[in-house]
């Protein structure tokens, strides 16, 4: 991932550019960056059941893609972060989520998963997601 001018490649690098304040969505050029994006924040690899972290990787990147591609949406982490604690709020914050990313193509086939996962699973993704996202 290009960032001012300098190659972005590690996880390291990329979690301080975040802590810098630089505004990553601003370099997004491609679903490759999507990914690398959405891995170094959300992947760390160390749980031992680690279907909550990919879903969690995956509705994070739903997210992503909804903020990325609509029109009149704030592009920077932080409205991915207050996006994400809706999930906390049961039901009725992941049908808001679940609304909200319809509007994209892509954001919407990504946050199938979660959509049709049990309560408990859908509790269980977002707190895995809430958590990697205050990290950063």
């Amino acid at each position: 991932m290009n960032i001012n001018e300098k190659i972005i490649s590690t996880k390291v690098e990329l979690l301080e550019t975040i802590k810098q304040g630089i505004n990553i969505l601003d370099f997004i050029k491609d679903e490759r960056d999507i990914d690398f994006v959405t891995n170094a924040i959300i992947i760390e690899g160390i749980d031992e059941d680690i279907y909550y972290e990919e879903t969690a990787e995956i509705v994070f990147k739903s997210i992503l893609y909804y903020v990325l591609f609509t029109d009149d949406e704030t592009k920077t982490l932080n409205r991915c972060k207050e996006i994400a604690k809706y999930g906390i709020n049961g039901t009725d914050g992941i049908n808001k989520i679940r609304d909200m990313v319809s509007k994209e193509e892509r954001a919407n086939v990504l946050f199938k998963p979660v959509e049709i996962a049990s309560d408990t699973t859908q509790k269980a993704v977002f707190e895995k997601l809430n958590e990697r996202l205050s990290k950063i």
